[in-house]
């Protein structure tokens, strides 16, 4: 398997990946890292406990080490990559299943995740708009209940300079994957209310 490196040339290719890269008979992960000052991502492929482990890392930051690292192994277990937590803007878990078709198992986090995101009775909540510093992206995290999507607003408007650095927030997306985010990058949230949201939203970044 060749080593993965920034893609410079646009967007991931995920199709052409899977079939160069996919590894038989697993479930691949995928964690796709948003670094300051670099436009594009960095992604690298990984297994389900190492996804895990990194989600681990970030919210909890007890497998890290002293210089501030996150070490990551990836799936061909030839090579290991090492991550400064401090440069991390936005770590994404994604998974086969959620990018190429509808994701019908219940056997780990993302899965349960997806379940979680899309709501049992399919009620309309919340939608929370995120930008990042740098980033030329808006990020939208629907169907949030209000409980949560107050406790988020606190958790990021309360954060101190002291643990900013170690602060990620974590969000589910609208695709039922993870979104591990800095709050120390966010420079504007945005709740929309269900009773008077339009889909034809028109917020630009300048």
């Amino acid at each position: 398997m060749s080593k993965l490196r920034y893609d410079t040339v646009g967007s991931f290719n995920f199709n052409l990946y899977f079939r160069v890269a996919r590894v038989p008979c697993m479930k691949n992960y995928y964690l796709k890292f948003l670094f300051r000052g670099k436009e594009n991502p960095f992604i690298c492929i990984v297994e389900k406990q190492t996804a895990n482990r990194i989600q681990e890392c970030l919210l909890n930051r007890d497998r890290v080490t002293d210089g501030g690292f996150i070490e990551i192994e990836q799936a061909s277990k030839k090579e290991n990559v090492y991550v400064k937590i401090s440069q991390i803007q936005m770590c994404q878990v994604l998974w086969d299943n959620g990018i190429v078709e509808s994701n019908d198992e219940d056997e780990d986090l993302c899965n349960d995740d997806a379940l979680e995101s899309n709501g049992k009775e399919n009620e309309e909540g919340y939608s929370l708009l995120l930008i990042l510093s740098g980033v030329n992206q808006i990020f939208r995290y629907s169907d949030m209940k209000p409980d949560n999507l107050q406790e988020i607003i606190d958790s990021v408007t309360d954060i101190t300079n002291e643990i900013s650095e170690e602060f990620f927030i974590r969000l589910i997306d609208d695709d039922g994957e993870v979104n591990l985010v800095k709050a120390n990058d966010i420079i504007l949230m945005e709740c929309l209310n269900p009773a008077v949201y339009e889909n034809d939203f028109n917020f630009e970044l300048n």
